[in-house]
């Protein structure tokens, strides 16, 4: 009898529930909106579709690009989990969007607009110098 393929780990069976939540998108660290140009550079990204970004309960921000996995199985399992990228391998388990009723981000943004909101809230003389910078679009401008 042979061991399973993926003896160098868990069963995915086991460990992983079968909602494939993390592998229907690509995060990737981004500076934070700390300055006018960050500022920019994130409602840059915001304007294109199926683009989101996120802060991180850490404080870290990210880029999250909607793309589902092409090695996700209709099981909602990995289909080379025997074989998968070191990233996810290390992908914690405990406190994914799959086993936690935490959300995996503190801050979420789908559009440009309810980023703004943000900013101006919560860094209004940054949102002072984004307007003068000339980069707040004058529709974004009323909801903010």
């Amino acid at each position: 009898m042979s061991l399973p393929a993926y003896q160098n780990g868990p069963d995915p069976s086991v460990v992983c529930p079968p909602c494939g939540l993390c592998c229907n998108y690509v995060s990737v660290g981004i500076d934070p909106p700390s300055s006018v140009e960050r500022v920019s550079t994130t409602l840059w990204l915001l304007y294109h579709p199926d683009v989101s970004v996120y802060q991180s309960h850490e404080d870290e921000w990210f880029l999250l690009v909607r793309s589902r996995c092409r090695n996700l199985a209709p099981t909602g399992l990995c289909g080379v989990y025997e074989n998968r990228p070191f990233i996810c391998r290390d992908y914690e388990v405990d406190g994914c969007e799959g086993t936690s009723d935490i959300p995996a981000e503190k801050v979420k943004f789908d559009d440009a607009k309810s980023f703004l909101t943000f900013v101006s809230k919560w860094k209004p003389r940054l949102y002072g110098r984004c307007l003068a910078a000339g980069i707040v679009p004058p529709a974004f401008m009323a909801a903010t």
